[in-house]
């Protein structure tokens, strides 16, 4: 981990295509630091989840710089960029669990990938991950078609802990989530957060989450990032998308919270 302030991204002047060179971003920067909670909104087709895909490194970009701890997934070694990889861990919107996997081997499937670990370390490992979501060794023999929509995401999360990641990315952690679950599983984020110091980029909708977790929040629009900062000052942004964003009821709590 590095010291607090230093940045675990760094996107300069990045332009992203679609399609037939259809541009979606331009010009866009964006730096998150190691020790805080990053939330990125964006109206639907801002293209969020295409700029996660190039954070990741799962999509080239057209133009522009993007480092991931100090490593270009376009300029560095093989080795480097594999490194910055593992320190990654990723939980899709939808869970993305292996479906003919059980809980245990979808937890411990990260772990077999990267090697050099023997099936005891891992079975103490899974278990342990399973431990921090608050699941039960039992909840190991399940496959994901049995479990509650709670259960999948905090499967998943044990999952992009496996690895015991310093940047930990998250898309629409509570979508489809009761009010109830929803909650709890921003406690847990939370409470993990601050066993273990981890920097956490967040996408998400939901204000209730966005006011729990994040300490600043990013703006994407108008093919680039509008604003970077705390809650309280974005909100007073004076853009269509921001006002229609806060603008409603639970903005308005939120902003009260704050």
């Amino acid at each position: 981990m590095a010291e607090a302030g230093a940045h675990v991204i760094e996107i300069e002047g990045l332009v992203n295509t679609v399609g037939a060179g259809v541009i979606l971003h331009r010009d866009l920067n964006l730096r998150m630091r190691y020790d805080e909670v990053l939330s990125l909104v964006g109206g639907s087709g801002a293209g969020k989840t295409q700029l996660l895909r190039v954070i990741l490194g799962l999509k080239r970009p057209a133009a522009g710089v993007v480092r991931v701890f100090g490593v270009s997934w376009e300029e560095d070694s093989a080795k480097k960029v594999r490194d910055a990889r593992r320190r990654m861990g990723m939980l899709f919107q939808n869970g993305a669990l292996y479906s003919a996997l059980t809980v245990y081997d979808n937890i411990a499937f990260p772990l077999r990938e990267r090697g050099g670990v023997s099936e005891e370390e891992i079975r103490g490992i899974v278990y342990a991950k399973l431990a921090q979501v608050e699941l039960e060794p039992a909840h190991g023999k399940l496959l994901p078609a049995n479990l509650s929509g709670g259960m999948v995401k905090r499967v998943s999360l044990a999952r992009s802990l496996a690895l015991s990641p310093d940047l930990l990315i998250l898309d629409e952690p509570t979508a489809g989530l009761d009010p109830d679950r929803s909650e709890g599983f921003v406690r847990l984020i939370k409470r993990l957060r601050e066993a273990h110091h981890f920097a956490v980029l967040l996408v998400t909708h939901d204000l209730d989450t966005l006011h729990e977790l994040t300490e600043r929040v990013a703006v994407l629009a108008d093919q680039h990032i509008i604003a970077c900062d705390s809650l309280a000052v974005v909100q007073k942004l004076e853009h269509r998308f921001v006002q229609n964003f806060f603008g409603g009821e639970r903005g308005r709590r939120a902003l009260r919270r704050g």
